[in-house]
């Protein structure tokens, strides 16, 4: 009966439509001294044509309403006041959630935003995309640049510490690309790196049938349908 059931779901979402679909993966190069959010495209920068209205919850009960974006260069969700200066929300500690039209955003202190891609019984499924820093353009003799084959590590341009108009260095370009990664995140908005070990302590009374279905059908925890496959497993299996 368990394998059938296995069966039966792992045939039922092959045919559900991929939950997030791949976006260009653009290329853009910052020259020495220009600011990024002043070179790359505004649709690029921005997931939404325009800033749009939405509420932010808080977990002590309040809520505001603003005009908000989502800024992939950092992964910053964004807003602007009467004056349209552009501003972040200081209360990130306390955030419960941001909405904008039929997108939600979470917050953690140590991963940052992400919007939510689909909710299950007792997990979210969370993509972070930003803008990130994938290489250093040296500059060279007459001034032609080279890719610095030393890094080898995808980065935030920005943190939430720093402001998103930082200038590159005065002697490297900057090469930008999108990157995305999943998160699960619990009802008590707690954040988790998609791991076996961390879907079992999402569903700790299932871990040997958590285990069976990882053996059985393997899943690439990088990959956001393995992820949408298996929470749903996890899910019948509460019900």
């Amino acid at each position: 009966m368990k394998a059938l059931t296995i069966r039966t779901l792992l045939i039922m979402l092959a045919a559900w439509p991929c939950l997030v679909l791949a976006q260009d993966r653009k290329i853009f190069k910052i020259k020495a001294g220009e600011y990024p959010d002043k070179v790359i495209p505004y649709a690029d920068r921005y997931q939404f044509a325009q800033f749009t209205t939405g509420k932010a919850e808080f977990f002590d009960g309040r809520s505001s309403q603003a005009r908000f974006n989502y800024n992939f260069i950092g992964g910053h969700v964004l807003f602007v006041d009467l004056k349209l200066d552009t501003l972040e929300l200081i209360d990130k500690a306390i955030l419960k959630s941001i909405t904008v039209g039929d997108k939600q955003y979470r917050f953690d202190k140590r991963f940052g935003y992400c919007e939510v891609v689909s909710n299950y019984g007792r997990a979210s499924l969370g993509k972070r995309e930003v803008l990130a820093r994938i290489g250093t353009e040296k500059g060279g003799p007459y001034g032609i640049s080279y890719t610095a084959s030393s890094v080898t590590t995808y980065r935030s341009y920005s943190s939430d510490q720093a402001a998103t108009t930082k200038k590159l260095n005065a002697n490297a370009e900057g090469v930008f690309s999108y990157r995305t990664a999943y998160y699960l995140i619990d009802n008590n908005n707690r954040f988790y790196m998609p791991t076996a070990g961390s879907v079992k302590k999402l569903y700790p009374a299932y871990k040997k049938q958590i285990e069976l279905y990882l053996k059985e059908n393997p899943v690439d925890f990088g990959k956001v349908q393995d992820l949408a496959r298996l929470l749903a497993y996890c899910d019948v299996l509460t019900n």
